[in-house]
Parts: C-alpha cells; structure tokens; sequence
C-alpha cells in the first residue's frame, strides 16, 4: 500500500509531499509554498487534514487533500508564539501546540470539520515547552519542559455547560540538566518514555493514572560511550507492535534501536546506525514497515525497511530534499 510523506523544510519555506510507491520508489509529487518557516507536521486522518505550525508569522496553517492527492490551503490562526509541536486528542475535536520559546502551550477546539475554532486555554511558564501529548487510555495531558527540566501532567475537564478547563494535577522532575525533549507511549501498556536532549538519555516512567504520577523505573542512554560529540538528542517512536523504540541523536547523527521488555516496559539496546547529517525528525509507518528520517544538515531523507521479526533496519533509498528540513511525517 503506497504511503503519503510530508516533510517540512523550514529555509526553502515549503512543505514537500512525497509518495513512497507499493514497489518501494520514492516519489516527490508537490511542493507546497509556505509564507513562512514550517516546522511541525500533525495529519488528522478522520478529515484528511495536515496542520503545519510555521514560525516568523507564528500560525497554524490547515490544508486539505483533495480529489487528486493534493493538498490545498483551507485554513489559518494566528499562536500566541512559535510553533514547535502539534497534537490531537483521540476524539479529534482539540488540538495541543507546544511553544518551545513561548514556554507553554496552547488547547484548541476543533469544529466539525477539524479546524481551528477557538483557543480554550493558554498554558504558560513552562520553560522550554518541546512537547505536549495525550495518553489516551487514561486521559491525561503532558508536556515537557526542557529548561526546568521536568515533565507536567494535566487532566482536561468538561463542566455541564461545555466549558473546556485544564487542570495542572502534578509535576515530575527529570535529573538535572536532562532536559526533556519529546515524548511517545507504550501502544498496549501503561509506559512513557522520554528523550532528554541534553544528557542523551531515555527514560522510562510507570504512568500511574490513579495517583496521576509518572514512576521512573529506568535510565538509559542511546549513545555509546566512545561516541565523539556530547548529546543533543532530539526524536523518539515506539513501534506500533510494542516490540521496538528508536531514538536518534542530531549531534553524532544516529538512531538506536531499542527491544522493549514486554512485561516491564524496560528498554536493552540493540544497536545503533550511523544516519543522516544531524536527523531531527523521523517518523514509523502504521503498518510498522517503513522508518523515515531527515538530515536538517544533509538536507535529505532516507527510507528504512523495519524487519518486523527483530526492528532492525534496512536502508531503502536517499534523495535530496529542500533546505533545512525540520520535521517528517508518513501517513
């Protein structure tokens, strides 16, 4: 089944759309002019939506796909500050945008299409805001702080009149000078697991929904010790069989390969790639086949096959993108 990519190419002020064929060729097939600096991707399947967060004008930007597999401008709001991560509930009717520089976030409502309707909240003095993601199964909001150097948790609550509120219900403290980037979860289990950028770490956290808390029950690091650069790691997936997590590392331009403890959620590394020139974004197809990942300095892509018997990686195929690509999504 052939696959839609979207990578975000911040100095080239474009959006590049590319299809990944059924026989595995690599294809580019638009590329969409943006006003200002792309950087974060979210698709929105259920309306076939893609949102980009762009900077220098500080909007989310909605586009469409229509009947020829294009995707057109619908929509636009303007963020309190840049943009640098986007999100959804599982519903599809709020969308969550972190502001790393704004140090917050922000919750929208979504209307019956998927677009921007209003801003329910504003969310601020958190130093840092990388990420902000919902775990579904127990309904709660969290976002990283990279410069305080913790995690916050939020619960989302409706009061008979419809009103959207957001609760601050803990916070967590990672080590110090971690610095707490992104965030994915275990898709069968109760696990978060966390990049910290500046140590090169991932941490493994018990969510324990019934105290609202995140437990720490591992620290691990996903650079070698003979590796010539300090840290400066940036993104990390969990495969959707549970079985696999890779995390990748701009500074020494890797991505790890982790098997994931079934019953514990513990990680044990297996092994590590040498990759494009400092890869900030990559992105795991739904069927767990394909692994896309950018070079922000290569300016490239590389498609990778998942072995889905042991998660190890097969190079596909390289090509050049626009410049400074920042984010990659494959849908």
């Amino acid at each position: 089944m052939k696959k839609d990519i979207f990578i975000s190419c911040s100095v080239s002020h474009c959006i590049e759309h590319w299809i990944l064929k059924n026989n595995l060729t690599l294809l580019k097939v638009d590329t969409i002019t943006t006003p200002g600096k792309p950087q974060p991707l979210k698709y929105n399947k259920k309306y076939q939506l893609l949102y980009t967060g762009e900077t220098g004008n500080n909007k989310i930007i909605t586009y469409k796909k229509n009947l020829n597999n294009q995707f057109r401008k619908i929509h636009e709001v303007k963020v309190f500050n840049t943009p640098n991560y986007i999100s959804l509930n599982k519903k599809k009717t709020m969308l969550f945008c972190a502001s790393y520089h704004g140090n917050g976030f922000s919750v929208y409502s979504l209307n019956l299409y998927g677009l921007i309707r209003s801003t329910v909240s504003l969310i601020e003095n958190l130093k840092g805001c990388h990420s902000i993601r919902m775990h579904y199964t127990s309904n709660l909001l969290f976002a990283s702080a990279l410069k305080e150097n913790k995690i916050y948790i939020y619960q989302i609550q409706h009061n008979k009149n419809k009103k959207i509120t957001v609760i601050l219900k803990n916070i967590i403290s990672t080590a110090y000078n971690s610095g707490p980037r992104h965030i994915t979860f275990h898709p069968l289990r109760q696990y978060l697991y966390s990049i910290n950028e500046l140590s090169g770490t991932i941490d493994v956290w018990f969510i324990n929904d019934q105290l609202i808390k995140l437990q720490l029950i591992q620290s691990i690091s996903l650079i070698s010790q003979s590796s010539i650069c300090s840290a400066w790691s940036s993104d990390i997936h969990v495969h959707p069989t549970g079985n696999y997590l890779y995390a990748c590392d701009r500074a020494n331009s890797i991505i790890s390969l982790f098997y994931i403890d079934k019953k514990q959620g513990l990680l044990l590394k297996i092994h590590t790639y040498r990759t494009l020139l400092q890869p900030r974004s990559f992105n795991i197809s739904e069927d767990g086949n394909i692994l896309v990942i950018v070079g922000e300095l290569s300016n490239s892509i590389k498609i990778y096959y998942i072995n889905n018997n042991n998660g190890y990686l097969f190079e596909i195929t390289t090509q050049s993108t626009g410049i400074n690509p920042l984010w990659v999504l494959i849908e």
